[in-house]
């Protein structure tokens, strides 16, 4: 029960507040008031985790035993730390105190630093208007409105004496800058991307954008209202009898990240968006995927799919899915591919970019072309080869298994096509052009705030003629974006058949040649898998 109500809290944290910190110029980005275990890799922390936590920074050591830190075997922090599903997160309040960071409440936001960002210069020409800091910053230090044809950039907690090129009007007060961009023709559309201490908002005098990149694929910019709330949304139009859409991922392999614009160029691929969710901790992929019939990643549970045939039509379901073995006459039913996750019967792909587990409780088996290559552990799949792990348990009947014993790895489904690619996530938004009769349910699939949280959203649409539309879904005006029930209400209503969600927030990015079109692209994190077109 304990284990369950602090989920809850952290949970119940992750929805309702998002913090900054700046420390060395450098600007870390939480969405809690805990400290999740990436971002204190990036500040510089190492540890250790077991019955106790062993977490060094510089000269320093300390040691976390009950939630409590003790700093150096002398200073002692009261409940700043929790585990939550093997997962390291500390109080903010601590890296605050052990920093000796000052502290700017903005919108019941945190903003911690050591040395307040300075804004050194702006420049504004042809509609685009660039502003230069002294560190870098996150989004929260931005506050951007249009009213009538006015454009109102509020900028803070920063300090500064800026050079200011270009018509804009600059008012400062304590800790803030005010920038007014005024008497334009038309009413303002700023798409803001950020480059470490380098903010660009380019000025788009349109509601709308289209680019026809090639027959069957169209790109649309538009911003939208829907229920009163206006949402900035872009759509890549694809026509899958005319474009090849695939799974992508980094040039290192599965269990690495890497820039969404990276991954579609080195995959020939001239737009695209990020893909299904993964685990921060290693960089796997969460749920499905399937490329070019090869199966990469195994499912999660009753999410739905993204599915491709090799006849070029696209489903959007949930399916079942067994991944079973041959091995001579003898059958074995896969527990996992590609994961660091504990199983009996485990599968590694050449994609697999980390160190397979040894475990002194399994045999290892490396196949390649449909046959037994070798027998024992070996740390990397050699290339155009698998690994197979099998507890020892059945040990006994694998004794005949040799150099040459034929392997089959067949995919049972109660899809009623061969698979070509698939993509897992979710949640399921609509189904047969209505919502869903198990929606409360199926919300109920995704922790983290996934369903509820109102943010940017990947979406993938089908239409009642077996189009796919790629969708990233944003807010306008800092109105936070869309959560489960909006999302599945705008879709129905732009009379979509089918639509699932992919993963969202920080990770959502589109990509049309080369440039990233949605609002926030230029800060999206690296990510593991995306959906490319060619």
């Amino acid at each position: 029960m304990k284990k369950i109500f602090v989920a809850f809290i952290l949970i119940i944290a992750l929805v309702l507040s998002a913090h900054t910190i700046i420390y060395k110029k450098h600007a870390f980005y939480s969405q809690s008031v805990w400290i999740n275990e990436e971002v204190l890799k990036q500040l510089g922390f190492r540890f250790v985790k077991n019955d106790k936590i062993f977490m060094v920074f510089n000269n320093d050591l300390i040691i976390g035993k009950n939630g409590d830190f003790t700093l150096n075997f002398d200073k002692i922090f009261k409940n700043v730390y929790q585990i939550n599903d093997s997962q390291l997160y500390v109080n903010i309040d601590f890296i605050k105190d052990y920093f000796k960071l000052n502290e700017y409440s903005l919108n019941g936001q945190k903003i911690l630093y050591d040395t307040l960002p300075e804004l050194k210069s702006i420049n504004f020409e042809n509609n685009n208007l660039s502003l230069y800091f002294s560190s870098e910053i996150t989004k929260e230090f931005l506050k951007l409105e249009v009213e009538n044809r006015d454009l109102i950039i509020t900028v803070e907690p920063v300090n500064g004496d800026p050079i200011v090129i270009g018509n804009v009007n600059l008012q400062k007060s304590q800790n803030k800058f005010l920038l007014f961009i005024l008497n334009n023709k038309l009413k303002p559309v700023p798409i803001t991307s950020y480059q470490k201490n380098i903010v660009k908002i380019a000025l788009n005098f349109t509601e709308e954008e289209k680019r026809i990149i090639k027959d069957g694929l169209v790109w649309e910019r538009k911003v939208e209202t829907f229920n009163k709330v206006k949402y900035l949304i872009n759509y890549l139009k694809i026509d899958p009898k005319k474009v090849e859409i695939l799974p992508v991922f980094p040039l290192n392999g599965i269990g690495t990240r890497e820039d969404l614009r990276e991954i579609l160029k080195n995959n020939g691929c001239i737009a695209g968006i990020n893909a299904n969710y993964f685990d921060p901790s290693n960089n796997l992929p969460i749920d499905l995927v399937i490329k070019d019939g090869k199966i990469l990643s195994d499912k999660y549970g009753l999410r739905p799919s993204f599915i491709l045939t090799y006849n070029n039509e696209a489903f959007i379901k949930r399916i079942n899915l067994e991944i079973n073995i041959y091995i001579g006459d003898l059958l074995f039913l896969v527990k996992g591919v590609n994961t660091l996750a504990k199983g009996e019967v485990l599968l590694y792909t050449d994609e697999f970019a980390l160190k397979i587990p040894k475990d002194e409780q399994k045999l290892y088996f490396i196949i390649e072309n449909n046959k037994i290559k070798a027998i024992g552990y070996i740390d990397k799949v050699p290339d155009g080869a698998m690994v197979l792990s099998i507890d020892k348990k059945y040990k006994k009947y694998l004794k005949d298994v040799k150099s040459g014993t034929k392997v089959d790895l067949i995919l049972n489904s109660d899809f009623p096509f061969p698979i070509k690619h698939a993509i897992g996530a979710g949640p399921l938004l609509v189904e047969n052009g209505k919502k869903l009769i198990d929606s409360a349910e199926e919300k109920l699939r995704y922790g983290n705030g996934i369903a509820t949280s109102k943010t940017t959203r990947t979406i993938i649409a089908l239409t009642k003629e077996g189009k796919v539309d790629f969708i990233v879904i944003e807010g306008y005006n800092n109105n936070g974006g869309m959560d489960y029930d909006i999302a599945a209400d705008f879709l129905i209503s732009k009379g979509y058949f089918f639509a699932m969600m992919l993963d969202g927030g920080g990770s959502s990015a589109m990509v049309i040649q080369d440039e990233v079109v949605n609002q926030d692209g230029q800060i999206q994190r690296g990510i593991p898998v995306g959906l490319g077109v060619k």
